[in-house]
């Protein structure tokens, strides 16, 4: 390991390198670490580097995406090599042009080699993970740990963790090492699975950890061996954030603790196995649940409901190819007819009436929001018997994103229950 993630460091760069609209540059500096504020690079180069002009851009607006970014190339003192994409709008402006290279990095991945492998490859790629979460990840399997003080026995622990092992698939252990941590191992057959997967599986897990949990998980750091090498990347930290229960996409809690653990095991593996194969109906569950976690954060019930309301439409259009076309309306999206495709597609003969109460509840909490007379009042003049009605129909259709999640990603014979909503 190269170093602990908490721990702050500094290192010495011997090499810099990179490419910038067809210049070549290279240089020698520093690289700092702190989990709160990521990277700091500073280095000299060879060349002055400018990639935004202050007094040419004055009064613009620039945007970066990830066709703008570019690769440097970190030779560092004592630890091998290591990689990282940097943004022009990183580099801070000078009034004028010098060598100076000062940028902050969110992440930067660290490659080792080692002199010597094993006699006989691994039939599998390895690799790990630590998250940050919000609360403690919950799993069913016991954990015993003991623990010794001057080699002799001290105490022993039992809590929980994961733990699966399916030789011809994978092999997964996960514990949480406190509260807002988790700890992720994995082994991928390579026989089933390729190089890139284990590098994926690390976001993978996050996506279906993120939605059994209610939270948004973030990775911290990841590693993978690949045989004779070595690669650990270290992410700045980031705020992972729990949904309000309003948003909650799978009952989880309602079934009762020992319930929910299991549960949270079965769909947490399938979920990842869905994720790591990719695909449009993988995309669209994941955007699905970032959209409930962007509805959850907002201050107004009006904003709310009117982000999770579109969230239906959104699915729809995405997945039968409906797409929205700025000033052509084209033809009417028919909600109905596009609900029981997905119904017959996905769902069961069971769940006709919840589709049709979600494409009540859709209607309710879009129309009212959509075309809005509580401008001048922050709180909309809600009364109190609406807010318990407009709780429930987020609950519900929060739920019902959940049950589409578990049936795009392959779950059978999907039950529809929803938790009885009470008020005090």
């Amino acid at each position: 390991m190269l170093m602990e993630y908490d721990d702050p460091a500094k290192y010495v760069l011997d090499v810099v390198r990179f490419s910038y609209r067809g210049e070549n540059y290279r240089g020698q500096g520093f690289l700092a670490w702190d989990p709160k504020t990521g990277f700091q690079l500073d280095a000299l180069l060879d060349k002055n580097f400018v990639p935004v002009d202050s007094f040419k851009t004055l009064g613009q607006i620039i945007v970066n995406t990830k066709d703008d970014t570019f690769t440097l190339w970190l030779d560092v003192r004592g630890h091998g090599k290591a990689i990282a994409r940097a943004f022009p709008l990183s580099q801070r402006r000078s009034l004028a042009p010098d060598n100076h290279l000062s940028m902050n990095l969110e992440r930067v991945m660290f490659l080792y080699r080692w002199p010597h492998g094993p006699d006989t490859p691994s039939p599998f790629w390895s690799g790990s993970a630590l998250y940050l979460t919000a609360k403690k990840l919950e799993f069913p399997d016991p954990l015993n740990t003991k623990s010794t003080l001057g080699g002799q026995f001290f105490e022993a622990c039992i809590s929980s963790g994961l733990f699966v092992e399916d030789d011809e698939n994978w092999r997964l252990s996960g514990h949480s090492t406190s509260d807002d941590k988790f700890e992720l191992n994995w082994a991928l057959n390579k026989n089933r699975w390729c190089r890139n997967d284990a590098w994926r599986f690390g976001e993978a897990a996050r996506r279906a950890l993120s939605i059994v949990s209610a939270q948004m998980v973030w990775i911290a750091k990841q590693n993978l061996s690949r045989d004779l090498q070595r690669v650990e990347e270290m992410r700045q930290q980031d705020d992972a954030r729990k949904l309000n229960y309003n948003f909650w996409p799978l009952l989880g809690e309602d079934m009762g603790p020992r319930e929910d653990t299991k549960f949270t095991k079965s769909v947490f593996l399938k979920l990842t196995h869905f994720f790591l194969r990719g695909g449009l109906q993988a995309e669209t569950c994941w955007n699905i649940y970032c959209q409930m976690a962007d509805a959850s954060r907002q201050k107004t019930t009006q904003a709310k409901e009117l982000l999770l309301a579109t969230i239906l439409e959104a699915i729809f259009r995405t997945l039968y190819n409906h797409p929205f076309q700025d000033g052509k309306p084209g033809p009417p999206l028919r909600k109905k007819d596009e609900m029981e495709r997905f119904r017959k597609e996905f769902f069961s003969d069971k769940w006709p009436n919840a589709c049709k109460i979600a494409l009540d509840l859709h209607g309710k909490l879009r129309h009212r929001n959509a075309h809005p007379d509580w401008l001048t009042s922050p709180s909309g003049a809600l009364s109190k018997p609406e807010l318990l009605k407009s709780y429930e129909r987020q609950i519900f259709l929060s739920r019902f994103y959940g049950y589409m999640i578990l049936g795009m990603a392959g779950f059978k014979d999907l039950e529809p229950q929803f938790p009885v909503v009470r008020f005090s």
